[in-house]
């Protein structure tokens, strides 16, 4: 049996549950009703993994490197092409460097995957307010963040001529609190397989398809939260967790995939690029309200054609 509601309507209905302060809608397992077991979920796993193989970018914060201008990076000074009109948001202010990515220095270091280019430099610059930069209403609008692609780079641009375009830079005291990035980081990249997580709005779907290939239709009326047992749902999620940094790959979420319930998003059928809270007991870079994560998606054709002018963005935190 599945319940669904608040923390509160599941206490009423006499319900054991943990306390929890947010009041978000919440599914709560009860074990007698759950009849898919781990091995038989092991089975459409591996079958969900070997139909969503895909090649994508782990990013990983080097500590122990200082990047420099033309440098992948998370946060800090970015590079820009001079002869360019720097962006800004919808009330005239310059948007702040989140992440650039020298994709020629990527492959010079790592395999090329075909869907990006070979050359130039990708960034993603988001607004300086309180939901940095991210519409509700229209998240894909590059009206408050921005997605460049330069096909060239221009090596001789300097730090100083960088510097007086007066961009904001996320390392600044008084950018805290409208950023969610706080250092600026050095990245290490490594080309590896990913597959379809828990996340991704098709996820669900694809396991019962695959459910009743294997199965029949014993599962069919049951959500994958009232099959799966404590243990195989847990070992499923991690299985194909998509936390972290990436660029490419499949999106993670700490509430719900956005294209999941608005159609007009459904376009941006590739992740692009995604930064996740990023903190710990030595250090914190990186945080996304509540230990959250943010993503920008675009459609595959127009990735193809290098046309960034249709991302949407998203972020969304516990």
């Amino acid at each position: 049996m599945l319940f669904k509601g608040t923390v509160h309507q599941q206490h009423d209905a006499g319900l054991d549950v943990p306390a929890i302060s947010l009041e978000a809608p919440k599914y709560y397992r009860i074990m007698e009703g759950c009849d898919m077991d781990w091995k038989d979920t092991e089975v459409v796993l591996q079958e969900i993994k070997q139909r969503t193989e895909r090649n994508a970018y782990s990013l990983v914060i080097d500590k122990e490197k200082k990047p420099e201008l033309f440098d992948s990076k998370f946060g800090g000074l970015p590079y820009w092409d001079l002869n360019m009109e720097y962006p800004s948001d919808s009330a005239g202010k310059k948007l702040m460097l989140l992440a650039q990515i020298n994709l020629e220095r990527m492959f010079q270091e790592t395999e090329r995957e075909e869907l990006l280019p070979d050359t130039g430099m990708l960034q993603f610059f988001i607004g300086l307010d309180d939901v940095f930069g991210m519409d509700f209403d229209e998240q894909d609008v590059q009206r408050n963040f921005r997605v460049v692609y330069h096909e060239k780079i221009d090596y001789q641009v300097t730090e100083s001529q960088i510097r007086q375009l007066e961009i904001p830079d996320c390392t600044d005291e008084e950018m805290e609190e409208y950023t969610p990035i706080w250092k600026e980081t050095a990245l290490k990249i490594t080309r590896k397989p990913v597959y379809m997580g828990e996340g991704d709005y098709h996820f669900h779907k694809l396991f019962h398809e695959i459910g009743r290939e294997k199965f029949g239709n014993q599962y069919e009326d049951l959500s994958m939260y009232q099959l799966l047992d404590e243990e195989a749902y847990d070992n499923l999620v991690e299985e194909v967790a998509n936390d972290g940094h990436w660029l490419l790959g499949y999106p993670y979420f700490t509430q719900t995939d956005p294209r999941e319930y608005e159609e007009k998003y459904q376009y941006y059928d590739t992740l692009l690029f995604q930064m996740d809270s990023d903190y710990g007991e030595e250090e914190d870079y990186i945080m996304w309200g509540d230990a959250g994560v943010g993503n920008f998606f675009i459609n595959r054709e127009d990735l193809k054609k290098r046309d960034f002018s249709k991302v949407l963005y998203n972020w969304d935190c516990c």
